[in-house]
Order: structure tokens, then sequence, then C-alpha cells
């Protein structure tokens, strides 16, 4: 009789879960879409030991690599963008626009140091290609189509003092695109874009990732990741990171953060700042652009999302299941900054995140949807007048200044020379296609739903974007994209 009342109530209790989850009110997703994309990805392994005495990272890379080509390979190409770091002449963080916010102390060396390199457990030779150090060719033999092999690779990473993506400033250590990294293999060819100091020259596959990092006891880590573990071991700490279907690992470290978390429909959100008061208002805001995103292009793919404070000359600066915000935007009189800046990289969760793109040649691909999705929020959120006001000023402002030279927000990012043009070009004019298409159409939120559901975790083209946008919006948006992405004015 007890087994029959239990079997009774266990039924009854998966028939609530289910009526639960079909009303959309069960039990979360979070974190399911990346699983589930995850079977059969590349697989890295880094084991890091950050000393922030010497300003160094010890890093050991193990990459379970396939070849995926319909080519057999003679050799694979690592990105090691902390390489550009070494000097004044490569260092992205050197140009005038931004080299007394990047290095107000004068310029400070940081850099790699490559300690051996094997392949299938012999030691190989390596180069790089690049003055910049950036570009490390690796030989493997002959590896045919669908075999693979495990690449070992041994380095130090020197951290220079530096605010800007990789470096260390007021007390934190940030390591965006500082790890070395698998090149993307397009047209027969290993991707090897230059780190331009304007936009983001990074473009990656997704693949799995299973992370340590020994830190002296006392420091936070905010990183890329899910289900993060640590464990004390004598004077340091021990943190364990895995990350599924993610286009790379990248992480910050802190001794003076406060911290503040929360759950959110399944998702562990964090946001680490300056002060306690900061985090908070953070983490309201992270939480808010989460289920804006959420609720206009689907699920958000992972299970945690985390935000940190850097000294950063930029609003901030997207990561897989993180983004690092300027410390300005904590400022008591910077609350819209924060909330406004926080949507913007929230949304790169979706359109970077979720759908990679050729920032280095089509930079709009990513930035228009998030700028875009700015506006949107703010409308949906403030109403109209606050809509029409934030458009003047990002917008239409944008609109009236003339077009640099040769420039169009569908030119590469070697064609700028400044920031400010290419935040007036690709951010301003970019997003007033967007604006314009869904004003003519009143379908653009459904059409970038449909580019998220289509080519999640893949890298996606132009044509793809352009494609879903007209198939969505049902109406041919071509000519209006040659005129506002290609069409010098």
């Amino acid at each position: 009789m007890k087994y029959v009342l239990f079997l009774t109530v266990l039924l009854l209790a998966a028939s609530v879960i289910l009526v639960l989850i079909l009303r959309g009110n069960g039990p979360s997703n979070a974190g399911i879409r990346a699983m589930q994309a995850s079977d059969g990805l590349d697989h890295y392994r880094y084991e890091l030991v950050f000393r922030p005495e010497s300003d160094e990272l010890a890093a050991t890379l193990t990459l379970q690599y396939t070849n995926r080509t319909r080519e057999t390979l003679n050799d694979i190409v690592l990105r090691t963008w902390a390489g550009a770091y070494g000097s004044y002449k490569t260092s992205p963080a050197s140009i005038d626009e931004l080299f007394d916010a990047c290095y107000p102390k004068g310029f400070s060396e940081g850099g790699i140091n490559i300690e051996g390199v094997w392949w299938n457990d012999a030691i190989t030779a390596y180069s790089f290609d690049d003055d910049a150090s950036t570009v490390l060719r690796i030989p493997v033999g002959m590896l045919a189509p669908d075999m693979g092999g495990t690449l070992r690779l041994r380095c130090r990473i020197s951290v220079p003092h530096c605010a800007h993506r990789f470096g260390v400033s007021d007390g934190v250590f940030q390591f965006g695109n500082a790890l070395p990294i698998l090149s993307v293999r397009q047209d027969g060819i290993w991707r090897t874009d230059a780190y331009w100091p304007i936009g983001d020259p990074f473009t990656s596959s997704c693949a799995n990732y299973d992370v340590t990092l020994s830190v002296p006891k006392g420091w936070m880590c905010a990183a890329t990741g899910s289900g993060t573990s640590k464990t004390d071991e004598g004077n340091r700490t021990v943190y364990s990171f895995h990350a599924d279907a993610v286009r790379e690992f990248a992480f910050a470290i802190s001794d003076k953060w406060q911290k503040a978390e929360k759950k959110l429909d399944g998702i562990t959100v964090t946001a680490y700042a300056p002060s306690k008061d900061g985090a908070k208002k953070a983490l309201d805001y992270a939480g808010k652009a989460l289920r804006y995103c959420t609720s206009h292009y689907g699920d958000y793919a992972y299970s945690a999302f985390t935000v940190c404070s850097i000294d950063f000359p930029f609003g901030g600066m997207e990561y897989p299941q993180l983004v690092m915000i300027s410390n300005t935007c904590f400022d008591k009189e910077s609350a819209d900054t924060l909330e406004l800046t926080l949507v913007h990289e929230t949304a790169h969760q979706w359109f970077y995140g979720l759908v990679g793109s050729d920032s280095f040649n089509q930079p709009w691909q990513d930035e228009t949807p998030c700028e875009y999705t700015v506006l949107r929020y703010v409308k949906e959120r403030y109403g109209t007048d606050a809509y029409r006001r934030l458009r003047a000023t990002r917008i239409d402002a944008a609109m009236q200044d003339p077009l640099p030279l040769a420039v169009t927000p569908g030119s590469p990012i070697s064609y700028y020379s400044s920031y400010s043009a290419y935040s007036s070009v690709v951010y301003g004019r970019g997003t007033a296609f967007l604006l314009d298409a869904d004003e003519m159409t009143g379908k653009v939120d459904t059409a970038l739903k449909s580019y998220c559901d289509r080519y999640a975790f893949q890298i996606a083209s132009r044509d793809d974007f352009l494609t879903t946008l007209s198939g969505s919006c049902e109406a041919d948006l071509d000519p209006l994209a040659v005129d506002y992405l290609d069409t010098l004015m």
C-alpha cells in the first residue's frame, strides 16, 4: 500500500512538473543547449598558475584536436594574442588614441614565452609567422580528414601594466584573449589576421573547456564557465571551471572586488565590482538584460553568467558567459551607462557567443544587433520618449557625421584609423540599418531569433545574416543593406 501511495505521489509530481514545463514555469533549461552542442567538439584543458608578485601566469595547454576539414593538414595554427603586448610597436593598446589611458605610467612590456610544444607526446618544432608573435604554427605531419591528435603546449605569460583586455591595472588582472587558442581554418588556409588595435579582431570556433587556476588565497576569479568549484591547498586556492561549446576562455582576478550573486531562471548570475552596492546594481541590470534577450532571441545557452569590473578605456568587452565592464560605469553618476553597457554586452552572448561571425571583416554583424538591442530595450522598459532621446544621441547623430574616406559599416576593421570613426560608423550607421528595417517590417526581432536558432554554435556569414533577415521579415532587404552597409555617402 505504501508503494502504491508512493508511486501515485511520484506520478502526480511528474504530471505537475510536465504541466509547469509546458507552461514555461518548470525547471530551467539553462545549460542544456550548450551541453547538447558539446558532443564531438575539440577539447581544451588549461592548467594555470597565477603569480601576482611577478605579474606572471604559467600555463599548460592540452588540446584534443580533430581535423574536420576535407584536406590533409601539415600544420595547425594557434593564435597567441598575448604576444602582441611584447613591444610598443605591436601592442594593440599603444596607438595614440589609447596609449595614455592604457599605459598611464608609460609602456609596460608583456607577452608570451613558449617553453615547449608536443604533438602526440613527441616534442615538436614551432615558429611564429608574425613579428607580433600572435601566429604560432606547429607541424603535425600528415593529419588526414577526421583524424585527430593531442597538442600540448607549455608557456609563461607576462602580464603588462596596461588597462586593456589583457593586463593589470587598479588591482585587477584581466586575461581577455590571453590564452593560446586554435585559429579558424577557412577556404583552405588558417586565419592569421593581425591584432588590429580597433575593433575585435577575433574569430573562433566553439569547443569544450576544462580549466584549473591556482591563485593566492583571498583572490577572486571571474571567468567563463559553469559549475565552478574551489579548494584550498596551503596558502593557495585552486578554482576549477568547465564550459561546454564556448568560443574561448577568459577570466579576471582581483583581491579587491566585492561580490553579489543570485539565481535567475536557473542561471547563476554573479557580479564583481569595486563596492558591494556596485556589484548589486550590476547584478540587477545583468538579470534584466538576460531576461530581455532570452524573451526576444531564445534561451540563454549556459547555466552561468558573470560580470566583473576592470580598468578599461571602453565601456565593456564580451566573452563567453563573462563580460568585463569599465570601472567608470560604476560611478554613481553613471547608472544609465552601466545599465546600457550591460545590455549591449549581454546581447553579445547571443551575437558573438551563440552565433559567431567574422568580426575582423564584418564587424557590424555582431555589434549592430547588440546596439539594436540597447535601443529596443530602452523603448520597452522606459518608453518611446526615452527611446527617441537615445536614438537621437547614439544613432541619428552618427548618421549626420561624414563618413571617413572609403569606410562604411561593411568595411573590415583594418580600414579604420580611429575608435571614434569606428564607433560612429559601425555602431551608429550599422544600427540605423536594423532600426529602419524594423520600421519597415516590424519583424527584426523575429529575424534575429531565427538567426540565433539557425546558426547556434556556428560561424555565420554576412549572407547568412541577410538571407535570414529578409526571409523572416518577408521583404527583400538587400537593397537597404547595401545602402547602409556598403554605400559611401
